[in-house]
């Protein structure tokens, strides 16, 4: 009698956002085992690790490797989060080390962005190309870079892009001038409220729109003369706004840049809410298969 074949192993995706969590079991052939969605509590990070558990024992499968997204800057090298802005009760109290420990399994942290940017140049608007930027605007502003197909970072992710002044005289940012929460801030309402103005026709509902959206613009076009990506993927809330904020987009960044970046192409995320556990699987899976030695992150190993 032959040998039953090995198990593969699967990988635990998780999205941890300052509202909603996902938490997804897939198997190495990308096959969705299982998948929870569930409010974020803002003082209890031991929901984390419950949630995974959950997944775990849903999954019904050996889990080979945990991948976690975060809404914040990630030291990628002692694997764990620098900040966490939209739920600092969190900060301090999650680690790589600690959750690999307390699950036995290998953990990754990364950044939300960054692996939204890998979910997109894998599964989404960003496939067939060798370099990409992924813009997310929604609350806040965060941006994921894609270099000869794989994630730019260095010690520590590209998080911050949105804290990128863009304003001399005011010192405003990208994210203070060019996010939905700019948005509602100017209008004095939901930036969807606001974009359904402005389809019906509303003048000072535009006005308010095209200044947030040039100042996304100028962010997105410093960040184009810096990488130089051959597509620019924009996601998040803001984004679902759909040409109301790509065409100004399109028309800044071509009437200021020059022909240098005139080729790059402005496009909408493809990859939906879960773009964030697709990009989660796809760098599990790099890290597990025979790419493991160039694996764009690293995991913290239980009891290292």
């Amino acid at each position: 009698m032959s040998a039953p074949p090995p198990k593969r192993p699967a990988i635990l995706a998780v999205d941890l956002g300052g509202t909603r969590m996902r938490v997804a079991v897939f198997g190495l052939d990308g096959v969705l085992r299982t998948k929870s969605v569930s409010p974020t509590p803002p003082d209890r990070p031991q929901a984390l690790p419950e949630a995974m558990r959950e997944a775990i024992a849903a999954g019904g499968a050996e889990i080979g490797l945990a991948v976690v997204g975060v809404p914040g800057p990630v030291d990628y090298v002692r694997g764990e989060p620098l900040r966490l802005p939209n739920l600092p009760a969190w900060e301090g109290r999650l680690s790589g080390r600690g959750l690999a420990d307390a699950l036995r399994l290998p953990v990754i942290f990364a950044n939300d962005a960054d692996l939204a940017a890998v979910g997109e140049h894998r599964f989404g608007a960003g496939i067939g190309t060798s370099d990409m930027l992924y813009v997310t605007a929604s609350t806040g502003v965060g941006a994921g870079v894609i270099i000869d197909g794989r994630l730019l970072h260095g010690r520590r992710s590209l998080a911050e892009a949105g804290h990128m002044v863009i304003d001399r005289r005011s010192g405003g940012t990208m994210e203070s001038l060019g996010s939905g929460t700019a948005l509602a801030r100017l209008a004095g309402e939901d930036a969807a409220l606001v974009a359904q103005r402005v389809r019906a026709g509303d003048a000072r509902a535009r006005e308010h729109f095209l200044d947030v959206a040039d100042a996304l613009a100028i962010g997105i076009l410093n960040l184009v003369y810096c990488f130089m990506p051959e597509r620019v993927v924009i996601g998040g809330g803001l984004a679902q706004a759909g040409e109301l904020l790509l065409a100004p987009v399109r028309e800044y960044v071509a009437r200021h840049g020059d022909s240098s970046v005139s080729g790059a192409d402005i496009v909408p995320a493809q990859g939906g809410d879960d773009v964030g556990l697709l990009g989660a699987f796809a760098i599990g899976l790099q890290s597990l298969t025979d790419d493991g030695a160039r694996a764009d992150l690293v995991p913290i190993q239980p009891g290292a």
